[in-house]
């Protein structure tokens, strides 16, 4: 996958080899982050009070069973697109860091509820990456034929994607857009699904210098006014994503990661998130118009900077909202702790509603959200009324739904699902050509695992509409070729 693709009559142990050479180069920023983050992590267990040994135990037991598969990938040891890993890791700061910073939201449990959480976290973690590694410790052999995308046609087709994001997304935010509900979801599934694999694409093929130089100039065009473009929107998390997918596939493409950029733009959007609530209260939900994106963000970074700027114990109270919202420990502990005091289990109900999300609402105008299993565990774990579901969404993640509904049954069945689901993907990437349906398909589920509030129907739901859009883009723009004829 880092390399050029092996031609038939080319050695498949060598381009094993060559592909876990360019992992291999990662290997070095993974030794990186994690001294970064145990450093981290130590700092935080001595200036703390009230963390005990079984916080401490939990944290790194958490952080061991999420980085394995980071370390299998880096180190060359699995293959294939790094779905699972990525996916993996998010659990270091959704359920490690929350009991590393003394979350208040975990912390007003017990040690025992917290310990228990935290194995029920380590256990999932552990069962779906060794599930994971069955698919990925191999490397086949390349396909005669593959179904693909001519490079000719990609590079422009990929381009006009992104060119075609940014203006649905510059008329979204504008209100230029005139379109039923059912049409709406239907044009918004289809954009955002495109938008992903367009991203890694050309991310991807930049990184490697397979782009001409004005096909360079535009995508660095597109891809910085797509991330300004979501990112006024002050819903931050989906620009943050889509510049996720734009470092994996350039760092992928380059066997390199873009240190200084990353660390430069990730600061940006830290200055951004700090100044995010006095604009949320000034324009959330207000129209912006292009013209007005300058004035807009000059005012957004005045707000962060002063927010910064604040004395000391205001920044770490800034600081500490910002690992307080990315956490969704908490609402594992709230059904493990109701569940032992008598609560019944919803066995399924949240997933039962899945067949009903999967019908396009221009074919049922009067369909549920997908937000809607969301709303169930809010309200049936009192975290929201009904009314306050239609304004806020709480997050709860795939896991500690899945406890609500099963119980620990339900987690080890959703590891199982986990890491068969993301092994396969990342299996049938192995040696396809990087514009082939296989490749792409596994770019497309590889964006969703970014996404740690989603529950099952808004994760299944989601996933359908963008797997139908590629579906219906591999049917008229993709030919079966052989892998001789296929240009890399």
């Amino acid at each position: 996958m880092l390399k050029h693709l092996p031609a038939p009559t080319q050695d498949t142990q060598q381009a094993k080899i060559n592909n876990r050479n360019g992992q291999r180069q990662l290997l070095p920023f993974f030794w990186f982050l994690l001294g970064t983050y145990a450093v981290y992590a130590i700092t935080k267990v001595y200036s703390s009070q009230v963390i005990f040994a079984e916080d401490i135990f939990g944290a790194f037991t958490i952080s061991v069973a999420s980085l394995l598969s980071v370390y299998l990938w880096c180190s060359g040891k699995a293959f294939g697109i790094p779905i699972f890993p990525l996916f993996s890791v998010t659990y270091v700061w959704t359920c490690a860091i929350p009991l590393l910073s003394a979350n208040p939201s975990v912390f007003s449990y017990s040690n025992s509820e917290r310990i228990f959480a935290s194995m029920t976290v380590t256990g999932f973690l552990l069962l779906s990456t060794l599930i994971w590694y069955q698919f990925v410790n191999r490397f086949p052999h390349p396909k005669a034929y593959y179904r693909t995308l001519d490079i000719q046609k990609g590079d422009p087709i990929f381009l006009g994607v992104l060119f075609l994001g940014n203006i649905y997304t510059i008329c979204s935010l504008a209100g230029w857009l005139s379109l039923d509900s059912g049409s709406f979801s239907l044009v918004r599934a289809a954009i955002l699904g495109l938008s992903a694999i367009a991203t890694f694409s050309m991310s991807y093929r930049y990184g490697a210098g397979k782009l001409s130089a004005s096909n360079n100039a535009l995508y660095l065009i597109l891809i910085t006014t797509n991330i300004i473009t979501n990112s006024a929107s002050l819903l931050l998390v989906s620009s943050l994503t889509l510049f996720l997918i734009t470092v994996v596939g350039y760092s992928l493409g380059k066997k390199q990661f873009p240190w200084i950029s990353t660390i430069l733009i990730l600061s940006l959007f830290a200055l951004l998130h700090a100044g995010k609530a006095p604009m949320r209260e000034l324009y959330w939900q207000q129209t912006v118009k292009p013209w007005q994106y300058p004035s807009r963000y000059i005012e957004w970074i005045d707000f962060g900077i002063n927010s910064l700027s604040a004395k000391d114990s205001e920044n770490i109270e800034s600081a500490q909202s910002i690992l307080e919202r990315a956490s969704v420990f908490q609402q594992l502990l709230l059904t493990q702790s109701l569940t032992e005091k008598g609560m019944p289990l919803l066995d399924g109900y949240t997933y039962a509603i899945i067949p009903q999300l999967l019908l396009p609402r221009i074919f049922n105008p009067d369909k549920i959200t997908s937000h809607e299993g969301t709303s169930i565990l809010n309200i049936y774990y009192g975290r929201q009324t009904r009314q306050d579901t239609q304004t806020t969404t709480i997050g709860w993640g795939l896991l500690a739904e899945a406890y609500a509904n099963y119980g620990l049954w339900g987690c080890g069945f959703l590891a199982f699902l986990c890491g068969a689901g993301y092994g396969y993907v990342s299996l049938i990437s192995i040696n396809a050509p990087t514009f082939s349906d296989r490749y792409l398909f596994a770019i497309l589920v590889m964006s969703y695992a970014f996404q740690t509030e989603y529950t099952a129907g808004v994760y299944v739901a989601a996933l359908f509409q963008s797997s139908v859009t590629l579906l219906v883009f591999v049917f008229l723009l993709m030919k079966v070729k052989k892998l001789e004829d296929i240009e890399i």
